[in-house]
């Protein structure tokens, strides 16, 4: 389990970021005080994982799962509109 720091400190015109990563099978938060750091470091997760599930899908029959998602689209009874003023 990596080091607790004692304290953290951040400016306070900066928000406390806390992004949940998962380490050797255990959740953890990485806190940052910078909001690019932070972006910066979902970024390249978020890439890979996005990466990893391509072709997730492709033993799938194209023409089934499209007729599949039609047939579903067509028996789902629509929202109704959403009042604003209720």
């Amino acid at each position: 389990m990596p080091k607790q720091p004692a304290r953290l400190v951040v400016p306070a015109s900066h928000p406390l970021i806390g992004v949940i990563v998962e380490e050797n099978g255990q959740e953890l938060t990485e806190y940052f005080g910078d909001e690019n750091a932070a972006d910066a470091a979902t970024t390249d997760r978020t890439t890979k994982a996005a990466l990893a599930v391509i072709g997730a899908w492709s033993d799938l029959d194209w023409d089934e799962m499209e007729a599949a998602l039609d047939r579903i689209r067509h028996e789902s009874v629509p929202t109704p509109p959403i009042d604003e003023f209720s």
